[in-house]
């Protein structure tokens, strides 16, 4: 994508960190967002400094490890823009500890968010932009752990690797 003027995002993870950066970047740009985290405070923050910019902006509260919340988080995105030109799946957690230690739970917990929100979003925004007959990008964000790995991360390790895979 050249030219981000009046382009719609839809960008998980936008409340801290890269997702947060990358959505104040798009707003400069000219973009219009939907930006979506569990973390309600810190993503008031991030819309407040997206709206002192000038860029339309829609904040949508979801928990991205549930396939219904994220459907949610599209709906209401296709309610305000209409479109969705830029999908990008950027929540994301890790977890330090052995395999043997982390309990199956996390494992899950990790595994939802790191990639199956990305598969729910994918599923949700891909026929829309099919639709749309424009032209439109995905990135799934995944880091260098989705290509190597390191000790003590393996819950980590193995939701960027299969990131890296879809």
């Amino acid at each position: 994508m050249k030219d981000f003027k009046d382009k719609v995002m839809f960008i998980t993870g936008a409340a801290h960190g890269f997702g947060q950066v990358i959505a104040e970047g798009a707003a400069d740009r000219g973009m219009k967002l939907t930006i979506v985290d569990i973390d309600e405070p810190a993503l008031k923050k991030t819309y407040q400094h997206i709206l002192d910019k000038g860029a339309e902006v829609l904040m949508v509260t979801a928990d991205v490890t549930k396939e219904a919340s994220v459907d949610d988080a599209v709906e209401q995105a296709m309610e305000k823009f209409g479109r969705i030109d830029l999908l990008i799946n950027n929540a994301g957690i890790a977890l330090p500890g052995r395999i043997w230690e982390l309990p199956t739970r996390d494992w899950e917990w990790i595994m939802h968010i790191n990639l199956m929100s990305q598969v729910y979003a994918m599923k949700r925004v891909i026929p829309i932009m099919i639709q749309q007959k424009t032209h439109a990008d995905i990135l799934n964000v995944a880091s260098i752990a989705g290509l190597v790995d390191t000790p003590g991360m393996p819950s980590y390790h193995a939701s960027k690797f299969a990131s890296v895979g879809i």
